[in-house]
Formats: structure tokens, sequence, C-alpha cells
């Protein structure tokens, strides 16, 4: 990818340290944040973060870089004030002072996340720069789903935050210190166009530069990806973070309703879970289930997709888009999922993946791909073709460029 302009300079502010790059959020902000530099855009990168940063290492992971650590307030009164906690946690305060007694030394700012949005704009204000606000779900949406599941204080803590961020998000909509809001879920840019004075698009997920390494399709390579089932691997993985409420709440329904059937067709199959962080009581829990492995804070995941069969995505609830299922399938793995975890992209299901809704449909889905070898190499790899031909790195920056150049 050739240079866009080596005089193009642009704030980032992202919402929280993003290496290790261990978990979707993280991965596509890395992924966004090496794009920017391989197309020779100089950047500042504002870090909010809890603890000292390895700034060298940040520096040297986004070549061109330079890396600014922004203070972190998770006291409780961080919790009592009218604006939602996400944003009360990421003072203005600091980053006011600074930006009044430095000139501006960018072309344009980008808040890579709705969660640091507040600081962008703050930043937009001051210096007078276009904004862009990168979305990565409706933060409202995802708190409202939590305060359904929960009970107790902790549901009363998740309804409050949920009616701040509708508040938040309606001043987003219509400010006038927000060029562009970007979404990277096509649901989520049809329901956010209804209602925002400012424009928005949709900019598709950044994958690591080495998931999208081209390298033509062909029957060798189906014949290859569909041996490994027939020597008899059958193995299924689930990647995310493990202390996230709607990564386990879809563990609990894979395991609870597709699982058993699954293993009625295919006693020899093994379900791998994968990821980090696991919350109390999971590893006891999926103890309990036979053929069901946990593998956690693994240095990458990489290798776990590619030995696998096959990858399932039963997530039942939230937004965005599941950066897990793009992951799985740009190594050819082939995908089996929910119509909510395959929301956010223009794919085809029956093509680029499998989508089914029911846990009769879902299992039966995983054991047609584990029964016919050819199938599940046709499935991989489309989905492969599709994750090269629309998540293109000079593409995707192409497209910020523009709606961050003035007409």
């Amino acid at each position: 990818m050739g240079p866009v302009s080596d005089s193009t300079r642009w704030i980032v502010v992202v919402e929280e340290p993003f290496l290790p790059a261990d978990a979707g959020g993280r991965v596509e902000t890395f992924s966004f944040l090496t794009a920017a530099s391989a197309a020779g855009i100089r950047m500042q990168i504002l870090v909010p973060s809890r603890e000292d940063l390895d700034i060298a290492a940040y520096e040297e992971a986004v070549p061109g870089s330079a890396v600014i650590r922004l203070p972190r307030d998770d006291s409780p009164r961080a919790h009592l004030t009218p604006r939602p906690f996400m944003h009360a946690s990421r003072p203005v305060g600091p980053l006011r002072r600074a930006l009044e007694s430095t000139p501006p030394r960018a072309d344009a700012v980008i808040s890579y996340s709705c969660r640091s949005s507040h600081l962008g704009e703050e930043i937009a204000r001051i210096w007078k720069l276009p904004h862009l606000v990168r979305a990565h779900n409706v933060d409202s949406e995802f708190f409202r789903v939590l305060a359904r599941s929960s009970s107790g204080p902790r549901a009363v803590a998740y309804e409050l935050e949920y009616h701040k961020l509708r508040l938040a998000e309606l001043a987003m909509h219509h400010s006038p210190l927000v060029t562009c809001i970007a979404d990277i879920s096509l649901e989520d840019h049809e329901w956010r166009r209804t209602r925002a004075s400012v424009p928005t698009f949709h900019l598709p997920p950044f994958l690591p530069v080495g998931a999208l390494r081209a390298s033509a399709s062909s029957s060798g390579e189906l014949s290859a990806a569909a041996g490994a089932v027939v020597a008899g691997n059958q193995r299924l993985i689930f990647v995310g973070s493990l202390d996230t409420p709607t990564n386990i709440e879809a563990l609990r329904w894979f395991l609870g309703g597709c699982w058993p059937m699954i293993r009625v067709h295919h006693p020899k199959a093994t379900f791998q879970v994968v990821g980090r962080r696991p919350e109390d009581g999971l590893a006891a829990w999926l103890a309990g289930f036979e053929g069901v492995e946990l593998h956690t804070d693994v240095p990458s995941v990489a290798g776990y997709l590619t030995a696998a069969t096959l990858s399932v995505n039963p997530m039942r609830s939230g937004s965005g888009v599941n950066i897990k299922a793009i992951e799985a399938m740009a190594t050819a793995t082939p995908v089996v999922s929910t119509p909510t975890g395959s929301r956010g992209l223009d794919w085809a299901p029956g093509t680029d993946l499998l989508v089914a809704e029911e846990p009769g449909a879902f299992a039966a889905a995983a054991c047609e791909l584990l029964d016919n070898p050819v199938r599940a190499a046709e499935i991989g790899l489309a989905g492969r073709a599709f994750v090269r031909r629309e998540l293109d790195h000079a593409a995707l920056i192409g497209r910020i460029q523009e709606h961050l150049t003035p007409s």
C-alpha cells in the first residue's frame, strides 16, 4: 500500500490501551493504526489508561506515531455525574489544559470509539479540526441488553448507564463538533443515519495485515482444506473475551442446546473455548461438558483458528461486528453463526458462512460441515475471499480521507 500523503497528520483518540491486541476491539483498533501508518499518515495517538504505558513499545508497534497517555478516573465519583461513566472516567480537564497551551499540529482528529468521542470533540473545538467518530457499536443498546440480563443493583447501574448513553448519543448525532460518524456495522449505520444530522457512513473493520495477504484459491487448496476433516479433525472453536456477558450468554446457549446434539452425531468432536480473562466459575462449568477444552490468555488465537474444522459464533445479543467471526473467515476456517453474530457486513449466508437461529438448526449446520469436508472447505475459502475483497486497507483509509477532506 503506497503512502496517502507524508504531510497528512491525524490525532487519534482510542478507547483504551490496544497492546496486546488480544481481543476484538483491540485487534480492530491496532489494525487501523498500522494501516494508517503504512499509508504514510503521521499520528499522535492519545491512549486513556489507568496505568503507565510502555510508550516505546507502542511507538515501535505503530511506526511514525507519537503516543501520549491520558489519565483514567474509575473512582466512584465518575459514576455520580450526569455523563455516562465511559465518558466521565476519561476526563476532559487534563486534555483541555494541554491543548490550550499547544499550537495545532494536525489536519484532523479521529475518535476511535464513541467512548472517547467527547475527547475528540474537545480537540475539534479548541483546534477547529474536522472530527470523525468511529462507532464500534450502539453503546446504549449494549447496556440495555446488560440491564435486561442482570438483576439487583447491577441491573439498576446498567439501566442508569443506558439512559445516560442515550442522551450522549443524541448529543453526538447533532454535534457541530463532529464532522461524520463511521459505523463498523452496516445495520448500525442504517439505524444511526435516520437519527443523526451529522453525516454517517459504513466503514467495515480493519484486520491485521497478515490476515489479508492474498493467495489465490485453487483446487489444490480446496483439496487440502477438505483433507483436514477427512483426516479426522473434528474440532470446533469459539474465540472471545471470557468476561463479557454477551460471550458467556452465547457459550451457555451453544453448550446447553447445540453441543449435545452435535456430540450425538460426532462423538469424537471436540470444542475449544479460547479467550482471555475467564470469569469466576467458568472453568469449572466448562469441565462438566464432554469434549470441551478451555485455553485462556493465549499469545495468539491464529494457530487455534487454522487448526479448527469450524468456528462457531452463537451470539444471542449485542451490536456492531463480531471481529471473532471475521478473524476465523480470514484464515479460511468456515463459520457457523446466529443472525445476531453475523450482522454488520454484507456477506452472503450459505456462501460466505452458515447462519442458523435455533439450536437444532445451528447444530445441524455444524454437522453439515463436519459431514461434508468439501462443503466446509468451500465455505471457508469463500469467507476468506470475502474478507480480502471487502476489507482492503488502502480502500478503507481512502474512505476516511474522503470524509475528512472538505469538499
